[in-house]
C-alpha cells in the first residue's frame, strides 16, 4: 500500500470538517507551485474510491472508472492545472466519484442529532440521526433508518420529493 493511499483514507474517514479533507487532499497531491495535473487528480480519486470499494458501493459511484470525474473538474479549464480554488468550487458541485464522502460527512455529523418528532413509518421518539420530511405529504416525518430500508407510512410514496 502507498503511503499517500493509507494518508488518503485516514482523512476520509477523519472527524475533520469536509473542506478541511478537502484542502489537505488537494495540498497532498499538488505540485510544487500548488497546481494539480489530471494525473494526480486522477490518482487521488482512484484513492479516495477505494473506501466504498471495500464497502461494496463502488458501482453507486461510477465504479472503479474516475476519468469522467477528472474530465468534470478540468473541461472549464484552459491550463494544463488547476488551482485549489478550482478544486474546492468542483467539489461543492459533488462529482459522482466523491458524491459519498458530504453524504458520510453529513451522517456522521448527525449522530447525536435528537429530534422531538415521531417517526410516521417506525413510531419511534424521538429521532436521532437524520430525519426526512416529505415534501408532498402533510406532516410525515421519517427517522435516517426507515428512509433508507425504503420504509414508508400512510398514503407517502418513495418517489415523493423529501428534505433531509
Amino acid at each position: 500500500m502507498r503511503a499517500l493511499s493509507f494518508k488518503v483514507g485516514l482523512v476520509l474517514l477523519s472527524a475533520a470538517g469536509l473542506e478541511d479533507k478537502y484542502r489537505y487532499l488537494f495540498a497532498s497531491v499538488a505540485d510544487e507551485r500548488g497546481v494539480l495535473d489530471q494525473r494526480r487528480l486522477g490518482l487521488l480519486l482512484h484513492d479516495c474510491m477505494q473506501v466504498p470499494r471495500h464497502l461494496g458501493e463502488a458501482a453507486s459511484f461510477g465504479g472503479s472508472n474516475v476519468e469522467p470525474s477528472v474530465r468534470s473538474c478540468f473541461e472549464k479549464v484552459d491550463s494544463v492545472g488547476i488551482r485549489m480554488s478550482h478544486f474546492l468550487a468542483w467539489l461543492r458541485l459533488e462529482p459522482q466519484s466523491l458524491v459519498w464522502l458530504p453524504v458520510l460527512h453529513r451522517l456522521t455529523c448527525s449522530e447525536h442529532s435528537v429530534h422531538p418528532i415521531r417517526c410516521s413509518s417506525c413510531k419511534c421518539l424521538p429521532m436521532r440521526g437524520l430525519r426526512y420530511k416529505c415534501l408532498k405529504c402533510f406532516n410525515l416525518n421519517l427517522c435516517q433508518e426507515c428512509f433508507f430500508a425504503g420504509r414508508t407510512a400512510r398514503h407517502h410514496k418513495a418517489s415523493h420529493p423529501m428534505q433531509e
